[in-house]
């Protein structure tokens, strides 16, 4: 979930929640990854900026266990009370939620960590909400954000690239940085931070059944209203219920496997004097 509150075009709705849901479903084998690669770990405490559902939170409290503690921040607090809900049931006892935007939140002791997940891409200047964050972090903190590289579609017109340039115009003309996850090196130096390792990964899936569909459907059903009032689309132009059967067939035609998610990793450890006060 986004920092910005009105600026997200995704709205809300407990749709969009429930979309956010499946999407971690997708996202976390490669979150795991950057975690382990970051260095976080047992024991650690873990601040995630713009928690949303409380995905990352319950999958960050698992791998810093018990002795662990992790703390959601979000400006929505529909999604907060959600996350609580979600993280009482689940079992967790090591999380925990504040209701504030990130650069109004103090926490009484630093953190060993700071991660976060498609939220960077939200704030309009990325760089100054990772150092205003970065300094509640000890001096050997580790960070950790993984953001999207959203391209334009290639390729002769299909309806995998109108719904595809549908999603792109639509984040990019309600301000989101559809394109921060291949800066995210500028993003970290820009914050005081050192020059992150990095890494690029997607999903790609060959399956009738891959959810990517679905998901690429359901991101499109969230982004709608916002698609309409900025005139990308028209009344009635999609039915959103007919995109996975659509996209299914338009990439049989062409003989190629359904691709997205691309996500660039990055990732670094402070050095002890700790970040530079932006």
């Amino acid at each position: 979930m986004n920092l910005v509150g009105s600026q997200y075009a995704l709205g809300q709705s407990g749709d969009e929640y429930a979309r956010l849901v499946r999407q971690a479903e997708l996202l976390e084998p490669m979150t795991r990854r950057l975690l382990e690669d970051a260095g976080v770990a047992s024991g650690m405490r873990v601040l995630d900026l713009g928690s949303g559902t409380g995905d990352l939170c319950m999958l960050v409290a698992g791998v810093v266990g018990a002795r662990g503690s992790v703390v959601g921040v979000d400006i929505d607090g529909n999604v907060i009370k959600f996350a609580r809900e979600r993280v009482y049931s689940a079992g967790f006892n090591n999380i925990e939620f504040a209701h504030c935007d990130s650069s109004q939140y103090l926490p009484l002791t630093p953190f060993d960590a700071i991660v976060g997940r498609s939220v960077l891409m939200y704030q309009p200047d990325p760089s100054k909400t990772l150092a205003k964050a970065a300094r509640h972090l000890r001096a050997d903190g580790v960070v950790a954000f993984m953001e999207p590289w959203m391209m334009p579609p290639q390729g002769p017109d299909s309806p995998m690239k109108r719904v595809a340039s549908c999603i792109l115009e639509t984040l990019h003309r309600s301000g989101a940085h559809t394109d921060l996850g291949p800066r995210l090196h500028r993003v970290f130096t820009a914050a005081g931070l050192p020059q992150p390792k990095m890494r690029f990964e997607g999903l790609i899936d060959g399956r009738d059944e891959s959810p990517l569909y679905q998901h690429c459907a359901d991101t499109m059903a969230s982004l709608l209203p916002k698609a309409i009032e900025h005139g990308v689309v028209s009344p009635g132009e999609i039915d959103v219920e007919d995109v996975p059967a659509r996209l299914r067939s338009a990439m049989n035609a062409i003989g190629y496997a359904v691709s997205g998610m691309a996500m660039v990793l990055a990732w670094c450890r402070l050095a002890r004097s700790g970040p530079s006060k932006c």
